[in-house]
């Protein structure tokens, strides 16, 4: 196998030639509406998790941190107020175009007051205050409406979920747009202020300048962006349907330098990197989930862990990557390890401290080494945890009873439940041992569209979040259902998440941002 690894000069002459049409890699259809302890070898041994800041309740981000957990803080939240929530009807939140991208919030947002923000597939951005009046509006070029080569999502303008830089109050996206009314199209990566929408000098940095030659039309920006160590990283897939040539593809933008733009492309054809919360880092470095691949003659880069160090470089080793044995089987069928992107998971003390979750769409969860990904089959514990493909953004928590993850699947239901269930969330603990060990905690009986949160007041308790066309929470280590559902008045996207904001909850929803509070 080769590094694809390759600066932004030279990657267009090697990508023109190898892209070939093959078959599926990307996202379902879309509502409109044995363990191996591997020690030779060592990552980055000791890299923990930073601790979430508890200075600003601001959500900058998908899941609200890099390690892409899911958890919030919050201490208005109790379950005792969770159980009373309803929708603000006072709460006007109108938006211009669908919304598939986490909504983010702003404590310290224009001139000092609370802001939401609002990225919608008619390419513009909204500044909400707190009653949902706009503060600003800004469009950033016509999106994509006719003549994609496939996919679902129509007007396609932001998908991604943006990330927001605090210490310069920039939030950061990518766009597809069509110049010239839908005969080519253009992935752009824009930064703007917080305060008036504005773009900054310097950007957007267009797709085709990192990889030239690599057909923007083909690739779709569906994982959230994040910021690591300065330098702002963005996935991409293909559309649904996959229609190549198209390669899963990590660009990294140094802030500081942002025409000095990397990228890292899986190796084999397709490979996308596409699930709704897209990469995960301890801080340190990045790691991804890939879809299947096609044309390999051995494996080379899809269903698979990918650690990427020191901007978007891969070191080729195993110590580096992790992929089932199954692998082969996985891509022939179209069952992308990809479909959810990694969680990462602190266990302190324990023989195995530093983890990583990945989730398969053929429904089973895997319990990875961060410190070292151990290469194909390198698993610490894996269980097949649902009926159907798991497909969204997971989220993680730990209360006094233990570590737990929850996760939906698409239109199954979870098996190896105690609890029974038959919605299609499903939360599972993880036990550490040498190895750890994963069983599954509890379930729900709720049919979710959306991917899970949860909040806490001090990390002892927690409460679990998912949404339909209703916001649910539940107690976080029974299931105990604590608000049997509160209506949204519409019916969220796919894969979206609700994000906690002082004591409130925000959902997206096709044109517009509903607020749910006691």
């Amino acid at each position: 196998m080769v590094s694809r690894l390759v600066p932004a000069a030279l990657l267009g002459a090697l990508v023109a030639g190898l892209y070939a049409c093959s078959a599926s890699d990307s996202e379902p259809v879309v509502n409109p509406g044995a363990a191996n302890d591997v020690t030779n070898a060592v990552g980055d041994a000791g890299v923990s998790l930073p601790t979430t800041p508890t200075l600003s309740s601001s959500v900058l981000e998908h899941h609200g941190s890099p390690s892409r957990s899911g958890l919030y803080t919050d201490s208005a939240l109790t379950s005792a107020v969770a159980a009373t929530v309803k929708r603000d009807a006072a709460f006007n939140g109108a938006v211009t175009g669908n919304v598939y991208a986490q909504p983010l919030y702003v404590e310290n947002g224009p001139n000092g007051a609370e802001a939401f923000i609002v990225a919608t597939e008619q390419n513009h951005v909204t500044a909400l205050d707190s009653a949902g009046a706009p503060i600003w509006d800004r469009t950033f070029g016509a999106p994509a409406t006719s003549n994609l080569p496939c996919g679902n999502i129509r007007p396609l303008g932001i998908t991604g979920t943006p990330v927001i830089d605090a210490a310069s109050r920039t939030i950061y996206f990518d766009t597809m747009t069509t110049p010239d009314s839908n005969r080519t199209f253009k992935h752009l990566i824009y930064a703007i202020s917080v305060d008036d929408g504005s773009t900054r000098t310097g950007w957007p940095i267009d797709f085709d300048s990192v990889l030239p030659g690599a057909s923007a039309a083909h690739h779709n920006q569906r994982g959230a962006l994040t910021i690591v160590n300065g330098t702002l990283y963005v996935p991409y897939g293909g559309h649904y349907g996959d229609c190549d040539p198209y390669r899963g593809t990590v660009i990294g933008v140094p802030l500081a330098e942002p025409t000095s733009a990397t990228a890292w492309t899986v190796p084999a054809e397709e490979g996308g990197i596409w699930a709704p919360g897209g990469l995960a880092s301890d801080g340190t470095d990045i790691y991804a989930a890939t879809g299947n691949t096609t044309n390999a003659s051995g494996w080379a880069g899809g269903e698979a862990l990918i650690r990427l160090k020191n901007g978007t470089n891969f070191s080729n080793q195993p110590v580096d990557y992790f992929a089932p044995t199954n692998w082969k089987a996985l891509d022939d069928s179209d069952l992308d390890l990809g479909g959810s992107n990694p969680v990462l998971v602190d266990l302190p003390g324990s023989a195995f401290p530093h983890l990583i979750l990945a989730f398969g769409k053929d429904a089973t969860l895997y319990l990875v080494n961060r410190d070292n990904l151990g290469g194909i089959g390198s698993q610490l514990a894996s269980l097949k945890v649902m009926s159907g493909a798991i497909i969204g953004a997971p989220a993680t928590y730990k209360t006094s009873k233990g570590t737990y993850v929850a996760f939906r699947s698409t239109r199954s239901t979870p098996i190896n439940c105690p609890s029974g269930g038959a919605g299609n969330v499903g939360v599972a603990r993880i036990v550490a041992g040498s190895p750890p060990r994963i069983e599954m905690a509890w379930c729900t009986d709720e049919k979710s569209l959306g991917s899970p949160i949860a909040t806490t007041q001090d990390g002892t308790t927690a409460v679990v979040w998912d949404a339909n066309d209703k916001l649910w929470a539940y107690d976080g280590d029974t299931g105990a259902k604590i608000l049997a559902g509160a209506d949204l008045g519409a019916t969220m996207q796919y894969f979206n998440a609700p994000i906690p904001a002082k004591g409130r909850i925000a959902v997206a929803l096709p044109s517009k941002l509903a607020v749910f509070k006691p």
